[in-house]
């Protein structure tokens, strides 16, 4: 089968912890954040490629792992499941960075043991979700999945994050406890540092990047609620609460 793609990383540090990964980026979203850093690229880059010549086109020199990201990958099912499929039968743990929107994909991955960890994006708070990015679920929908997808990575003994980007003026304390109370039960929560340079929407360009302090008083806000572990992500480095 051929998977539509946008990238390849080959080697990266950050995007799965404790491990160093190749990237592979799908083509296409269903949402549209203003403070999205790769959402243009995404869009207009498209690759058609098989599993195997994926897979031939990363480097593994250095790499151990897989992250399969986007844009919205579970918007590809099949491409997912079986890039995972081929991860694994080569001993490559595998992570997943999804929005939510798709839990049934995600549930597929865990039962068939396609899945090391899974990360969700969680944009802000619920009531927002339609108008801060544009997507076609209610946040009531949103919330119920992400829930969802918590559930099933925890009975299944599959290690999930939820994190939130932080963007000023736009968000605020109440949008992290929120968040924070309806994640309460995943294994790490982290609150990320918004880079206005990065941003896909000109507006958000504009704003200040939160400062480490603010992220860590947010940080402090959502421990609260937490059971596990909670961290903020700067672009200094990552400091657990």
């Amino acid at each position: 089968m051929k998977v539509v793609i946008s990238g390849i990383v080959d080697l990266s540090t950050i995007d799965f912890p404790k491990k160093a990964s190749a990237v592979i980026f799908l083509h296409g979203c269903n949402m549209k954040c203003p403070y999205c850093h790769n959402l243009k690229h995404i869009l207009q880059h498209k690759k058609e490629m098989t599993i195997e010549e994926l897979f031939k086109d990363i480097d593994f020199l250095f790499a151990d792992a897989i992250v399969i990201s986007g844009g919205e990958p579970t918007l590809q099912k099949d491409a997912v499941i079986e890039i995972a499929r081929y991860a694994k039968k080569n001993n490559l743990p595998v992570k997943i960075d999804t929005n939510g929107t798709h839990p049934e994909v995600i549930e597929e991955l865990v039962k068939n043991d396609l899945v090391d960890y899974v990360a969700v994006d969680v944009k802000c708070r619920f009531d927002r979700y339609r108008e801060f990015v544009k997507c076609k679920e209610s946040g009531e929908e949103i919330k119920n999945k992400i829930l969802n997808i918590i559930d099933i990575c925890k009975s299944h003994d599959i290690f999930v994050e939820c994190r939130t980007t932080f963007v000023p003026r736009v968000m605020d304390e109440e949008d992290i406890k929120e968040i924070a109370k309806t994640v309460k039960n995943c294994d790490l929560y982290a609150i990320q540092q918004f880079e206005p340079k990065d941003a896909y929407d000109d507006e958000f360009k504009k704003l200040p990047m939160p400062k480490e302090n603010e992220l860590k008083k947010l940080g402090k806000i959502a421990k609260e609620y937490i059971k596990n572990v909670v961290v903020v992500r700067t672009v200094n480095g990552t400091f657990e609460i």
